[in-house]
């Protein structure tokens, strides 16, 4: 897809929330400026900044018929239902957008264009799920790579990699330094036009179809910032992200890391913090030397003061650069990884 400027509408018909809409709430974080209206009639009549607490004015109508008076250009479907299936009631609304000359975008793995009624509206569809063709297993192309590779990675699963991928990259260039984010999943791949969701890929081309991703965009900036997925510590996607380590070969990790979560969805306990940096580094050591560099802390859950004790106690624990980006950022890991990737500019 192209990376122009839209007008999105996003569709979290009776979903928007902090916690259960994460597709709409990334575009909303990430492309504030292009998000027009959101489409959830429990919310109607309120805005962004009311249900989300942040997101300010933007507007929350009932159906797409409303909010084709906000003139979009872009439906995104902004949230993803448990096995990613399409809801029947959401067909009409969705045909409705694509009768207007919309582009729909669905990060789900029900393809919308595969949907008999929808069809015929094939060039209008994004089914950002789809794996591309072609696909192949890694060919080994990390040793001719003219970027550097940035991989984020989480002490467990949804402690905000794809939110430390995107803020690392604003802080990096607050300090002089480009890079191109790479998203490996749906809500990353809507915010960046780009990439591949690593989770509908067949599990052998895994690696393969991250170094693809990487290789289209390499030499482009200085550094690529590739989006992690899952932990390899969590017993339910451990495999998509070894999958993303030995495809992206980084050459450093960010880790994600939320200090209250003790234990993960099947109730095993989390392993200590120095555990988990060892291991990463660990699964990199055959091929070459990778740190982790350092360490955001995911702290939703947190006041500003908790935050900042929870930075304190963490660096204590590992030694690495930590900071809150979101609460309160600091470009504390972005400057660390300036110095170590990139030398020759602070001469």
């Amino acid at each position: 897809m192209d990376q122009k400027r839209r007008r999105f509408v996003l569709y979290a018909q009776n979903r928007l929330h902090p916690l259960g809409s994460k597709t709409a709430n990334g575009l909303i974080r990430f492309r504030q400026d292009e998000v027009s209206v959101i489409v959830d009639a429990s919310k109607a009549g309120q805005t962004a900044q009311d249900v989300l607490g942040y997101g300010g004015y933007i507007p929350i109508v009932a159906h797409i018929s409303e909010a084709l008076e906000y003139q979009p250009d872009t439906l995104a479907v902004g949230v993803a239902p448990i096995g990613g299936a399409i809801k029947p009631e959401w067909i009409p609304e969705i045909k409705t957008a694509l009768d207007a000359g919309l582009n729909v975008w669905a990060g789900l793995h029900h393809f919308l264009g595969e949907i008999d009624e929808l069809q015929k509206y094939q060039h209008l569809i994004w089914d950002v799920r789809k794996a591309p063709p072609g696909l192949k297993v890694a060919q080994g192309h990390w040793r001719e790579r003219k970027s550097k590779i940035i991989l984020t990675v989480g002490s467990d699963s949804n402690v905000g990699k794809m939110t430390t991928a995107l803020t690392l990259q604003k802080q990096l260039k607050e300090i002089g330094l480009d890079s191109i984010f790479v998203g490996t999943g749906q809500t990353g791949m809507m915010i960046s036009g780009r990439g591949v969701a690593v989770d509908a890929v067949v599990s052998d081309f895994v690696n393969g179809a991250t170094e693809a991703e990487i290789d289209k965009v390499d030499g482009q900036a200085p550094l690529i910032i590739v989006e992690g997925q899952g932990a390899v510590t969590h017993l339910g996607y451990s495999g998509v992200t070894m999958g993303l380590i030995h495809g992206a070969m980084p050459d450093a990790f960010v880790l994600a890391h939320q200090p209250r979560r003790l234990i993960d969805d099947y109730d095993h306990p989390l392993p200590d913090l120095p555990y988990v940096i060892q291991l990463h580094e660990t699964l990199m050591s055959p091929f070459k030397p990778a740190r982790v560099l350092g360490i955001n802390l995911y702290s939703k859950d947190m006041s500003l003061e908790e935050s900042q004790q929870a930075c304190e106690s963490v660096y204590e624990k590992t030694g690495l650069a930590v900071e809150d980006m979101v609460k309160s950022p600091k470009r504390i890991v972005a400057e660390k990884i300036l110095r170590d990737l990139f030398p020759e500019k602070n001469m």
